[in-house]
């Protein structure tokens, strides 16, 4: 049997709503049949995944109760392609993904390439809004270096991937921020734009945003713990830490107004506490050339650092 070039790594739970859309795309693209292979490995779905899978032709493992790292990890174990891709249920990708991930892979030096997923075309307020903070702020068109990118949309080279030890299994997120990392070290982790992807499992609303950064958040400081603290990576724990401070010098404001009337506390303590998240979006929106999503951005920010701050004490 001809040895594939790639081996799509794609982990599954509870995912009928949009793996036929993921396996069709991949099923779609310009590329020969023959020189890529699809790894589909379930988590212990309960509803018709695995029925949704085998119906479109492909073989589905099943790998329950572990974190998504080690379902990945098992994956890679059983591929035979010279790279992996690593592709989440939820995602879509364009007909031209693979031919333009592996054609920024032909330089040595870089161990894995990838972008950022775009939202689908009917996504929701908060949906587009994030999509400015993650694919906005950047006006490149050409590949360019990145300390990481996500997992769900990813090629790595499968000899530097196990040279690291594959995704950290004790991470239930933030795995791909780690991953990269180490690859980093190797070589040169590259945002490819013109890997087109659509991610249609992205937050929809305030309440899916929170709780989903509040999980992040949890993740991100384990992570921390395992590859240690990055010089980048000080912004992201910092701003939590920050809403923390603020949080208790606000709510301290409130009792001295109440016993003393010296309300003057207040004010200052509620615009030190959303002043990270409006100098966020104003640069945000700058560099997007978006003004217009302004208030919107604030508002994102305002709820990710409380969401991180919730995951700093939850932890």
């Amino acid at each position: 049997m001809k040895r594939p070039i790639v081996s799509f790594v794609i982990p599954v739970l509870n995912g009928e709503r949009y793996i036929a859309r993921c396996l069709s795309s991949i099923r779609s693209l310009h590329f020969p049949k023959d020189a890529y292979e699809v790894i589909v490995l379930d988590n212990g779905s309960t509803d018709r995944t695995l029925q949704v899978v085998r119906e479109l032709g492909f073989d589905c493992h099943t790998v329950p109760r572990v974190h998504v790292s080690a379902l990945r990890n098992r994956g890679v174990a059983m591929a035979r392609g010279t790279y992996v891709a690593f592709v989440d249920a939820d995602v879509e990708v364009a007909p031209d993904w693979l031919q333009h991930g592996l054609a920024a892979l032909q330089e040595q030096q870089v161990v894995a390439c990838g972008c950022f997923p775009r939202v689908p075309p009917e996504a929701t307020w908060v949906q587009r809004t994030w999509d400015i903070h993650q694919c906005g702020k950047s006006q490149n068109s050409a590949p360019y270096p990145v300390a990481w990118l996500p997992s769900m949309n990813l090629i790595v080279r499968r000899d530097e991937f196990l040279a690291i030890g594959g995704f950290n299994e004790q991470l239930e997120t933030t795995e791909d921020v780690d991953l990269c990392y180490r690859l980093g070290q190797r070589g040169t982790v590259l945002c490819n734009p013109a890997m087109k992807a659509i991610h249609w499992g992205e937050a929809r609303d305030l309440r899916t945003f929170w709780r989903k950064e509040v999980w992040r958040g949890m993740g991100g400081l384990r992570g921390v713990l395992s590859h240690g603290l990055r010089w980048d990576e000080i912004p992201s724990l910092g701003y939590p830490l920050y809403v923390l401070c603020c949080s208790l010098l606000t709510t301290l404001s409130i009792f001295v107004a109440l016993w003393s009337r010296h309300v003057w506390l207040l004010p200052v303590s509620l615009a030190l506490l959303g002043l990270p998240a409006l100098l966020l979006a104003l640069n945000t929106a700058r560099l997007a050339k978006r003004p217009g999503s302004l208030l919107k951005l604030f508002l994102l920010y305002v709820l990710y650092g409380f969401a991180r701050a919730y995951a700093v004490v939850k932890i």
